[in-house]
């Protein structure tokens, strides 16, 4: 996807699109017409809330840009997203289990019964001389309500383990993020590595076309070979595959952007932007940023979090083996007579009111309590090893990045001295090559051995770049002194 592409169909496509609206405007509208275009357009931006809020891809993609959209599309952050909002009803039930419940019913019945037997004065069956039918309905409307005085802290317990809950998924919203950030950052300055190498290999194309020049210059005054001018040439080819491959790459490159970011439309963008600035790592001490990644890492905290959550648990289980203690009032209205003319009746005059308090004690429950809190504790017990892991793994894990990011300094540093050396090597041997003392076949050498140093120059940067966006993943934020 080139620049002359991306331009080519966006031109056309806000051609098409202006030109489309002037040609709806020079038609004729009436009052009616425009009445219903605009109550169109106002149901839409009622029922439609989000569109004004989704960020537009723009025309030249930022590094912030890339960062904002993937916030907003990236499939893993959105799913992440929803299962921590989703722990926001776990806290509100964990409220409401102090508030008392509310039940209201409502009961309209009728009966029709036909009898032929009946009793004597002693109990014996008899039957009757002639059959009676019996019809009665009833209508009854109540309100009941229960409230659990104590539990052995269930309750209490319970809210507190869902708070933990909620507080461990938003932290694994943010390790999320910092996950998702850390590889849009890469896949982000890896089109800009490769934009940058097309630029290189642009430039040794020109050098390489001038050197053809130059060598067909030499070769008619009888200075140069005819072997010479061949290699030339040949060096320009090789040149060619050199540009078209890093081209290819550069395409690939947008690809992965485009899919770490979530964009599932086509859009036509070019990225712009460069490498951040180099960061000595020697301004930082390696202790501090150990300090920090231990403090303030999302894994961590989600880590701590749920082991919270687990403790809260068992706690809460262990209140299983407490009496419960409810209170319970209810208010009931109803009425009873013969016939059908109690049904459906809104306000019976028969009224009852009750209050009344109960005590449960679990006194064999088939081992069921004993298996619960069981659980419970080998969940804590868990949780309370994976959170001692992952500060052990976050400690090395810190340690490794940071050599990590002092090597890739170094190598940064030396691979950029020795691309200027090089620099100023090529342009002494291509002054003496004019001159005539020295070979086109050295000269050659040293053109391919400038070239690699320039590659390797800048692959160097993308290797710093991408370990200090590691060091930061791990730190939960930018470094800096």
């Amino acid at each position: 996807m080139t620049v002359e592409t991306v331009e080519r169909r966006s031109d056309r496509r806000l051609v098409a699109r202006v030109e489309g609206w002037e040609d709806r405007t020079a038609q004729p509208h009436n009052g009616t017409t425009i009445h219903r275009l605009c109550m169109i357009l106002l149901a839409i931006g009622l029922l439609s809330p989000n569109i004004g809020t989704a960020q537009e891809v723009p025309r030249y993609l930022t590094l912030q840009d890339a960062l904002d959209l993937a916030r907003q599309r990236n499939p893993a952050f959105r799913r992440m997203r929803a299962q921590a909002d989703a722990t926001g009803a776990d806290v509100r039930a964990a409220t409401g289990s102090f508030l008392p419940n509310l039940n209201a019913s409502f009961d309209f019945r009728a009966s029709k019964s036909t009898v032929a037997t009946g009793q004597d004065d002693f109990g014996g069956n008899i039957e009757l001389p002639e059959s009676r039918t019996i019809e009665r309905s009833h209508s009854s409307q109540g309100l009941s309500s229960q409230l659990t005085l104590f539990d052995g802290f269930q309750n209490l317990n319970g809210l507190k383990s869902a708070r933990a809950g909620a507080a461990a998924a938003q932290w694994g919203v943010d390790a999320q993020a910092t996950v998702l950030d850390g590889e849009v950052k890469r896949r982000f300055y890896e089109v800009i590595h490769w934009q940058r190498r097309i630029a290189i290999e642009e430039r040794l194309l020109l050098a390489r076309n001038d050197e053809l020049v130059a060598t067909d210059r030499l070769f008619r005054v009888a200075a140069r070979e005819q072997v010479d001018v061949l290699g030339a040439r040949v060096e320009v080819a090789r040149q060619e595959q050199s540009l078209e491959s890093a081209r290819g790459e550069a395409r690939k490159a947008l690809l992965v952007l485009i899919e770490a970011i979530g964009l599932e439309e086509e859009v036509d963008f070019q990225v712009v932007g460069d490498f951040p600035d180099v960061l000595d790592p020697g301004m930082l001490d390696a202790d501090v940023v150990v300090e920090r990644v231990l403090q303030w890492n999302p894994r961590l905290q989600q880590a701590a979090a749920s082991a919270a959550q687990a403790s809260y648990a068992a706690d809460r289980a262990r209140g299983l083996r407490w009496p419960t203690i409810t209170a319970s009032a209810s208010f009931n209205r109803n009425v009873g007579q013969d016939g059908y003319g109690g049904m459906f009746q809104l306000n019976p005059q028969d009224r009852s009111f009750g209050i009344g308090f109960g005590v449960s004690l679990p006194l064999f429950t088939r081992f069921s309590t004993s298996q619960a809190i069981a659980q419970a504790d080998a969940s804590r017990e868990v949780e309370t090893e994976t959170l001692r892991e992952t500060r052990l793994q976050l400690q090395r894990e810190a340690q490794s990045v940071w050599i990590d990011v002092q090597n890739s300094f170094r190598q940064l540093e030396l691979a950029e001295r020795t691309a200027e050396l090089g620099r100023q090597r090529l342009a002494m041997a291509q002054e003496q090559y004019q001159l005539g003392s020295r070979s086109y076949t050295e000269l050659q050498q040293i053109v391919n051995t400038s070239a690699n140093d320039e590659r390797s120059a800048l692959a160097a940067r993308l290797n710093y770049v991408n370990a200090v966006i590691g060091l930061e993943e791990l730190v939960g934020g930018p470094l800096g002194p």
